[in-house]
């Protein structure tokens, strides 16, 4: 099952990748009576998942702390278990059925991947932030595939891909068309030269692609946003988006002002780069903030990991967004400040002031109330958000640096 061809791909033009992590894709079918599993080793990395597909939207989840070792393994991504040990191997099966509803039970170690009609499993396995040191899938490789047939034969590694592998090995890009992304740049109550950024930023969650394309459509008044928040928005993704993370968006326009500063407090998380003998616990496993073109080519500009971001007592950031002659002198880890390049193509399709972020809340932990997991309803973010929502304003370069180092204000 290896990854399909991406020819033309430099690591950033995936569905809005983050640069802290690596992406796998599989795409295959399982005829009647077969039965695929995944023999693999926990990595030695902040994170790693299964997850199932169907045109994109996500079908079913494992995450590494749902696995199960095999006998004489330990998981090391359960917390207070120690990262370093040698016994590391797990075994999940990727069933041809659909996940249980709510509150069913589900089969230990195996991932649902019933996909919508005649179309192939999508798989993807995901590593985020291997351990300084180590390639991208740190240190354990690639799950090796057992295809057990009809027969009961039982079938390794290529013959195995061989069997199931589907022959259209493309990877699905899920972009807008310039056209219909030309609908949102002239929506009601938008200025052409800035729409859909407004002033300040609107921070949504992300519920699903159909219903943030909608919200672009409908307009940047008030009334527009209002009338968005009444459509239906049930939570089922897009964009090969991942079941264990949330994700806040936001569109910026430079005409605004050529940087936006970002203001919030940032979540507990573990701290695994360096090799932390023991997994912490925390208010999310990742977080991030990327700069990104927008839906035309859903590329990723640069991004922003947690341990990446200085904080200030009570856990307080401020990140500035800016090309790279606007950023102010201050702008930098010694001042307090993170920097995040803003997108130099614009949206790549004739606005080259167009900018977009996204910020990423992963495996929120059940006691963390203010997480982007916790909202439900579109227009609540900041209430449930409390002091992690991003304050966010737009400045120029000469304004921010009279805050001076450490920047305050």
């Amino acid at each position: 099952m290896k990854q399909p061809s991406s020819a033309g791909f430099d690591g950033h033009d995936f569905n809005y990748p983050e640069e802290s992590a690596t992406y796998w894709l599989a795409r295959l079918r399982l005829r009647e009576g077969e039965r695929l599993f995944l023999r693999g080793e926990f990595s030695h990395a902040r994170y790693q998942s299964l997850n199932s597909y169907s045109a994109g939207e996500p079908t079913d989840a494992l995450a590494d702390l749902l696995i199960r070792p095999l006998r004489g393994s330990r998981n090391p991504f359960v917390a207070g278990n120690r990262r370093d040990g040698r016994g590391r191997a797990y075994l999940v099966e990727v069933r041809d059925a659909v996940p249980p509803a709510a509150g069913e039970r589900r089969q230990p170690n195996t991932l649902y991947a019933r996909p919508e009609g005649d179309a192939p499993i999508e798989l993807l396995y995901r590593v985020y932030e291997p351990d300084r040191g180590l390639r991208l899938a740190g240190g354990a490789g690639l799950p090796r595939p057992r295809l057990r047939t009809a027969d009961g034969s039982v079938l390794r590694d290529r013959a195995a891909c061989g069997t199931v592998n589907d022959p259209d090995r493309r990877i699905l890009v899920l972009t807008t068309p310039e056209s219909q992304w030309a609908i949102a740049t002239h929506a009601p109550g938008c200025d052409p030269e800035t729409a859909p950024a407004v002033d300040p930023p609107r921070w949504k969650r992300f519920f699903n692609l159909d219903y943030a394309r909608l919200g672009f459509a409908l307009g940047c008044s008030e009334a527009a946003e209002e009338a968005h928040q009444q459509v239906p928005h049930e939570d089922r993704g897009g964009f090969y988006s991942n079941r264990d993370i949330r994700y806040l968006y936001a569109p910026l326009n430079r005409g605004h002002g050529p940087l936006l500063v970002v203001r919030a407090k940032m979540p507990t998380f573990p701290r695994t780069y360096r090799g932390a003998r023991r997994m912490a616990g925390g208010q999310v496993r990742f977080w991030s903030l990327c700069s990104t073109e927008g839906p035309v080519t859903t590329r990723a500009e640069d991004c922003l990991a947690d341990r990446q971001v200085p904080l200030s007592p009570g856990r307080r950031f401020t990140i500035v967004v800016s090309r790279p002659e606007d950023r102010p002198a201050n702008a930098v880890r010694r001042c307090g400040v993170g920097w995040l390049r803003w997108a130099l193509r614009g949206d790549a399709a004739g606005n080259p002031d167009f900018g977009f972020l996204i910020i990423r809340n992963m495996l929120a932990a059940p006691g963390f109330r203010e997480a982007i997991q916790r909202i439900e309803r579109s227009g609540s973010e900041r209430e449930v958000m409390g002091a992690y929502f991003p304050r966010s304003s737009y400045s120029t370069k000469a304004q921010f640096e009279r805050l001076g180092c450490p920047a305050s204000g």
